[in-house]
């Protein structure tokens, strides 16, 4: 299990990394979210 948390804000980062905040669920800073430890969760991270 993976806690990953989002540590700065999304402004100003490019289109295919606010995707990927996306994809992990992450919507705010400072937000944590649990995903399962895949070799997709840990290429997006």
């Amino acid at each position: 299990m993976l806690k990953i948390t989002q540590v700065k804000s999304r402004i100003n980062r490019k289109k295919d990394h606010k995707a990927t905040l996306d994809a992990l669920g992450i919507s705010r800073m400072g937000q944590t979210v649990y995903h399962e430890d895949t070799p997709a969760i840990r290429g997006m991270v």
